[in-house]
């Protein structure tokens, strides 16, 4: 087994195939890393959140780190990751932030019921944030039996 560097090609493969990012903030009280769901849009990670700590520490600090892992069907020992850098930004025109909350919604069309129920409860109770991360750099890196 070994580790191998991805190319433009994988990099964007795993980004197109996955649906949960991990986002790094940093701001005056800290850093936070949280999981969202995402899709890859038009060279971009883009997502549909609620306003809360993560959007409050974006909006002082736009620059944010990311990371994407692939181990669902291979386990712990034959991995893809994506990782990066980028800048948040809160999109406020359904013209724009429609076309990828479609693609998302159809990336999670597997949802349970209740998951389903719930985030609609959440954005009906707390709002949603359409969001979306320009990446400023990319790396993507596997472990597998190569």
């Amino acid at each position: 087994m070994g580790f191998r560097e991805f190319d433009q090609a994988e990099t964007e493969r795993v980004l197109a195939e996955e649906r949960v990012i991990r986002i790094a903030f940093t701001g005056d009280d800290g850093h936070y890393l949280v999981p969202v769901f995402y899709v890859w849009h038009e060279g971009a990670l883009c997502g549909l959140t609620t306003p809360g700590r993560k959007t409050a520490m974006a909006a002082a600090n736009p620059r944010v780190a990311f990371q994407i892992d692939s181990t669902a069907t291979t386990g712990p020992w034959a991995w893809s990751s994506v990782t990066g850098e980028g800048t948040w930004e809160v999109i406020r025109d359904p013209a724009v932030f429609g076309p990828f909350a479609a693609k998302m919604q159809a990336k999670l069309a597997d949802s349970p019921a209740w998951a389903k129920a719930a985030l609609q409860a959440r954005f009906a109770k707390l709002g949603m944030v359409a969001f979306r991360i320009a990446p400023t750099r990319l790396e993507g890196r596997a472990h597998d039996p190569e």
